[in-house]
């Protein structure tokens, strides 16, 4: 009888639980979620920004796994750790970026490592980010084309150079000292933002990644593998702050018309950045893109002397400031030959030694010394 009992319950149980497996199962529906160049005419049109995600895997019991340690592994551009050991004896990459106002917002600046700003012509800037790890570049851009003295910058760095068309001083520069780069112009591994090329101009609408980078470069017989040297030593045991006096609201100015302001976070340690007057945005982040240190480099810009309104700039040696944390120092800077390194030196001439973090370069005339401004 109790074994009868018991099979009888056992029966209901199951029909039950059918019922209430059905019910369930009924409920439940399915869900998803500037100056005008040539250029290519074949590039990859804008992708959907809501691209369906792929399902997810069905639950299981996690299997337990030890912690992870953050890596000690520094960034050589940064001195930070975390820095990827695949990436390790590996070359930087640098990518021109459109600096006008028709190229607003960037994407990709807030992944840069360091930052080059200095005017190209007609009193517009343009910018050069480098990136100590291919793998982990974003969409950056829009990118923009070459000029020599950017091409000099990138070699002193042994980077692979990111460029969408140039001037023909550029290109010779490219072709004298056999540079290894990606060019937009003779390749179709460019994306374009559709909506941009409308409403923008085809010339503000390019970008690239690290992986299709790596892919050109590869295709071209390019090689990732060699150093990437550090602008400067790096303090890892405590924070720098320079003494030689304060430097809390920074302005540089490039021409008459660009500008760069630095307004120092005293909670963060950081720097934010502003252009021409206005908060200078990530587009992929939405937030202002910002700094441990700022370099402002003094130089002679010149007429080209080509016919055309580009620049020349000087990159022998030179003054400038180092400023971080809140103060800064004087500092003297020089590169000579096209493929040697930037060297940074303080007042008394030894090895400047800077704070861990990112950087932001400025290349600005010594005429405009007068005008920088720090308070």
């Amino acid at each position: 009888m109790n074994h009868k009992k018991r099979k009888i319950d056992c029966l209901m149980s199951l029909l039950l639980c059918g019922i209430l497996c059905g019910g369930m199962l009924g409920l439940t529906g399915c869900s998803s979620a500037g100056e005008s160049e040539s250029e290519v005419s074949t590039v990859r049109e804008s992708e959907s920004a809501s691209e369906s995600l792929p399902a997810s895997e069905p639950e299981s019991e996690p299997e337990s796994e030890p912690e992870e340690t953050p890596s000690e592994i520094r960034n050589p551009l940064t001195g930070e750790t975390g820095f990827s050991e695949e990436a390790v004896g590996k070359r930087p990459v640098t990518v021109m970026i459109n600096n006008i106002g028709a190229a607003l917002p960037q994407r990709g600046l807030s992944a840069a490592d360091m930052i080059y700003e200095a005017v190209v012509e007609g009193g517009i800037t343009r910018m050069m980010g480098v990136y100590a790890d291919i793998d982990q570049i974003p969409y950056v851009g829009p990118v923009r084309s070459a000029r020599h003295y950017y091409v000099d910058l990138s070699e002193g760095l042994n980077a692979i150079y990111t460029h969408f068309g140039g001037s023909p001083t550029a290109y010779d520069y490219i072709s004298r000292y056999g540079v290894d780069d990606v060019d937009g112009k003779y390749s179709n591994i460019f994306y374009q933002d559709s909506w941009r090329a409308q409403n923008r101009g085809r010339e503000h609408s390019f970008f690239i990644d690290g992986e299709s980078i790596k892919s050109q470069a590869l295709d071209n017989g390019e090689t990732f593998e060699g150093d990437c040297p550090s602008l400067f030593d790096f303090s890892t045991d405590a924070v720098i702050t320079p003494s030689d006096a304060a430097a809390t609201d920074v302005f540089v100015p490039f021409s008459g018309s660009y500008n760069a302001e630095f307004l120092y976070d005293d909670a963060s340690g950081l720097y934010l950045k502003k252009r021409n007057g206005e908060y200078h945005i990530d587009a992929d982040s939405e937030e202002t893109i910002r700094f441990e240190n700022v370099l402002i480099l003094y130089t002679t810009v010149s007429a080209l002397g080509d016919g055309s309104e580009r620049r020349n700039l000087d990159l022998s040696s030179g003054s400038g400031w180092y400023v971080t944390a809140g103060g800064r120092e004087e500092i003297r800077w020089s590169k000579g030959g096209v493929e040697n390194p930037m060297t940074l030196t303080d007042s008394s001439g030894a090895p400047l030694t800077g704070n861990v973090g990112k950087t932001y370069i400025c290349l600005t005339d010594k005429s405009y010394a007068s005008s920088v401004t720090f308070e």
